[in-house]
């Protein structure tokens, strides 16, 4: 049996560590990062830096973005376990087989998540390149930004790991044998509200970027490009996220109008033979029959096989709409607030 600890998602493991509660040990490395940047300013010796805007601007993008990783990701995290737990009601398994799977299929692999770490850490020094630029001068804010840079990338690296193996996980429980039932399909909004939260996170994340860019930044093509692909793909993920269990839930559902067009064809064939023999007897109850098996027909083909509402929907496009927000603001020169 594995141990909690080795159950934990690598950041989650690694925070348990410091022996602080979540957000202090959170406050504590974003606190870390801003008195290096201080520090390895003072040192620099060129005091002006401390009231440029543009020179604060560029570096303190990435200790933002690495805090705002760290705060928002137990949201995640929580999200993610509700939407496990959602299986359990639904699961016809026993309560300690349930809890062996989840345990299975939840225990990180050290290793990949390494890799993912370091594949994002070596993205940025390629990105970077600094054995192309010069060293002589301002070296040590130079290499400041080159280990946040890795350790940005690094962590945003492993989240993409970490998003995409929970996507996998949910699709493992979702090809279970489930007691699903078409006409109530609250029972896995939590799988629709994770989806949900995680589109709010990578959506929160391109927002907060888009205010550390200039504006000269924002009206490049490429970078308008790159921004409306990463807002696309956070749309697709909320779908592809949901399409195993949208799946499952189709299947209950062809079966359910199977069943229905069956019943309701063989109560018309038999109202029909009857009819031609002028038999009336049971003629009324067949067409009851023919009756309800036809609403059920067409209630159940107007039920949606997805986990979510209208409510999530509506929040999910609210969202969306705050990068873009973001981005306007910083594009329209009248309205006064360019960097």
């Amino acid at each position: 049996m594995t141990s909690e600890t080795s159950r934990d998602p690598l950041i989650v493991a690694v925070m348990k560590k410091t022996r602080l509660s979540w957000y202090w040990a959170t406050t504590l490395v974003g606190a870390v990062i801003i008195s290096l940047l201080i520090l390895v300013t003072f040192l620099n010796g060129d005091y002006g830096y401390f009231s440029d805007l543009s020179f604060w601007r560029s570096l303190l993008d990435g200790p933002v973005m690495i805090t705002y990783i760290l705060v928002i990701y137990p949201f995640m995290w929580r999200l993610f376990k509700q939407a496990v737990e959602a299986f359990r009601s639904i699961s016809p398994m026993e309560e300690s087989d349930f809890n062996w799977l989840v345990a299975e299929i939840t225990t990180p692999n050290r290793h990949r998540e390494w890799a993912a770490i370091l594949i994002g850490a070596v993205f940025a020094l390629l990105t970077i390149a600094p054995w192309s630029v010069s060293m002589d001068s301002d070296a040590g804010l130079k290499v400041y930004e080159l280990i946040l840079q890795m350790l940005l990338f690094g962590l945003l690296g492993w989240l993409i790991y970490d998003t995409i193996v929970g996507t996998m996980r949910i699709a493992r429980l979702s090809r279970q044998e489930l007691k699903l039932d078409i006409f109530d399909t609250e029972l896995l909004a939590p799988v629709a509200l994770w989806s949900l939260g995680i589109s709010l996170v990578w959506v929160g994340g391109i927002s907060l970027s888009l205010v550390f860019q200039t504006w000269e930044d924002m009206t490049e093509w490429q970078n308008i490009t790159i921004y409306s692909i990463l807002v696309s793909a956070t749309v697709l993920a909320f779908f592809i996220s949901m399409w195993s269990t949208h799946k499952a839930m189709a299947g209950v559902k062809k079966r359910e109008l199977s069943l229905a067009w069956k019943n309701l064809a063989a109560a018309s064939r038999e109202l029909k033979n009857r009819t031609a023999r002028n038999q009336t007897e049971g003629i009324e109850e067949l067409s009851y029959t023919i009756t309800a098996w036809s609403a059920q027909h067409k209630l159940v083909q107007e039920i949606s096989a997805w986990p979510f509402n209208a409510s999530i929907i509506r929040r999910l496009a609210v969202s969306i709409l705050a990068p873009i927000t973001v981005f306007l603001i910083k594009i329209i020169p009248r309205i006064g607030i360019s960097w």
